[in-house]
């Protein structure tokens, strides 16, 4: 397919990027927290969780599509995998900048939610990871 070709550039760029940025994203949003935010649990958790939860992601995508490439029931001519793969590699992206659009203009009341959505609105990038790990396994 077609599709395949344009999205693995993106892919790769994915592979060779999302940590790095997340890793930043994390540390500048620690050092505004230090700064910025009353709450000094608060500014130091939501960045480590974060990032916890980024390669928690990754890991438990790599272990559900991994447990699919091994499915019995999955025939080798198949291309439930790959589709998979590009699923969760675009909802991790989505997921991402959905969460951040919603940390942007939340307009609750709740004292530095918006901080801490800003801030964890980088851990569905884990998942999109995930995926690119999984796509260079199936040698895409």
């Amino acid at each position: 397919m077609n599709f395949k070709l344009s999205l693995n550039k993106y892919i790769n760029l994915s592979d060779k990027w999302l940590t790095k940025f997340v890793l930043v994203w994390c540390s500048v949003s620690l050092v505004i927290g230090l700064y910025a935010i009353d709450d000094l649990a608060l500014a130091i958790a939501a960045p480590l969780m974060t990032l916890f939860m980024y390669f928690a992601a990754m890991a438990m995508l790599i272990f559900v599509i991994g447990f699919q490439r091994i499915n019995p029931f999955n025939s080798p001519n198949s291309k439930f995998v790959e589709y998979a793969t590009i699923f969760f590699w675009g909802c991790g992206i989505l997921g991402f900048i959905s969460s951040l659009m919603a940390g942007i203009f939340q307009t609750t009341g709740i004292d530095n939610s918006k901080y801490f959505l800003i801030v964890a609105s980088a851990f569905p990038l884990g998942i999109a990871l995930g995926a690119t790990k999984e796509w260079k396994k199936l040698g895409l």
